[in-house]
């Protein structure tokens, strides 16, 4: 049956399930993608179709936020990593298959853990031995070397 819920109840789940709930929220926490800020650090956890970025200041998470890989992996980013000298052959076949095709193996590669923080504004990318700029808005946004 397809009921309604009024948020009340949603509220007494939560009551009930808390600590369950925090510590799924602590279970997502990606060390791998932790980016290091003066003040907090920023944890970035990739899903099939989503990306989760956690903030954490001293020790404690204080926001968790749904992100697209559209906004995290912009087309500006794919035409700036598409104009690399020397890119390797697999990135380059899927250049020329358009930026969705491109932007897929990108995020493909975030999934897998294939591209980890270095520190607070770059990333590398183990396969092709790349670092990655990520800008202040946490979009990735050029190519470093």
């Amino acid at each position: 049956m397809d009921y309604l819920i009024r948020s009340s109840v949603v509220a007494d789940y939560e009551k009930i399930f808390i600590k369950s709930i925090e510590q799924t929220i602590k279970r997502m926490v990606n060390n791998k993608f932790l980016l290091k800020k003066d003040y907090f650090e920023l944890s970035i956890t990739f899903y099939e179709d989503f990306l989760i970025t956690i903030r954490i200041e001293d020790g404690i998470i204080t926001e968790l936020r749904k992100n697209s890989y559209e906004n995290f992996i912009p087309d500006s980013f794919l035409i700036n990593l598409s104009n690399v000298e020397r890119l390797p052959p697999r990135l380059n076949r899927y250049k020329d298959l358009g930026l969705g095709n491109f932007r897929n193996e990108v995020k493909e590669s975030l999934k897998l853990g294939k591209i980890i923080a270095n520190n607070e504004n770059d990333a590398f990318w183990k396969d092709y031995n790349i670092t990655l700029k990520i800008d202040q808005n946490i979009h990735l946004a050029d190519v470093l070397s």
